[in-house]
């Protein structure tokens, strides 16, 4: 029975881990009236469909990352996301079909419900957002949310979680492997150029470790689902 307790105590902490890190990154100051938020809602809170989530977060962002321009007005940043839509589909299409998963996903512009959120010493009230809301399967599990429009935050490589723009720049400026993953309507052009090129190896790295963490992970679910049978 120890063995069992070590288990569920095991499967507390990662739930906790889980939270900690899925929670919405952005950077610090007032969201502006005019913004363009990205929501990524997982299938389930169960460990490989939130490892799934940061997988498939990762793949849009790049894709967002890989674009022409950054829009210079929200109206602008409609059409580019709107216009690019099926691509954005297609990208996580292809993540969830490469790691076996059926369930099915929507992808939408439009107005969406967010809870209130505190982060550090900020609150960001309840209400409806305009925002590029992604929902894979059942959509009941933990989200991830940026700021697409005006690009407010980088995704920092080493833990996958989202870092202030101002953070992100230091970081790169020191040598540091930060990915630009803006949660952008698109590629930073100009004096933004290396940004996009720091992105180009984060998709590398997450390309490799995802794997080794989703056998763990399922392994994982699969011996917590034989001690759910065997015990209940």
């Amino acid at each position: 029975m120890s063995y069992l307790y070590l288990l569920v105590c095991l499967a507390v902490l990662l739930m906790s881990w889980e939270s900690a890190r899925n929670d919405a990154a952005i950077a610090q100051g007032d969201i502006p009236n005019e913004a363009i938020r990205l929501r990524i809602l997982a299938n389930s809170d169960s460990a490989v469909d939130q490892a799934t989530k940061r997988v498939v977060r990762d793949a849009i962002v790049s894709e967002l990352n890989s674009w022409a321009a950054e829009p210079e007005s929200i109206e602008e940043a409609r059409y580019v996301i709107q216009s690019r839509m099926a691509a954005i589909e297609a990208v996580i299409a292809e993540r969830l079909q490469a790691r076996g998963f059926s369930y099915g996903f929507t992808a939408e512009l439009g107005m969406a419900e967010f809870p209130t959120k505190v982060y550090g010493e900020k609150v960001y009230p309840a209400g409806e957002y305009e925002a590029l809301r992604i929902t894979l399967g059942e959509g009941k599990g933990q989200n991830w949310w940026c700021v697409l429009f005006p690009p407010l935050c980088f995704v920092d490589s080493t833990t996958g979680d989202a870092v202030p723009k101002a953070e992100a720049a230091a970081a790169s400026g020191d040598g540091a492997a930060v990915k630009a993953a803006g949660a952008t309507a698109a590629v930073k052009g100009g004096s933004d150029a290396k940004a996009s090129e720091a992105a180009a190896p984060a998709e590398m790295a997450d390309g490799q470790a995802p794997e080794a963490k989703f056998f763990i992970l399922e392994l994982l679910e699969s011996l917590f689902s034989f001690l759910r049978g065997l015990f209940g």
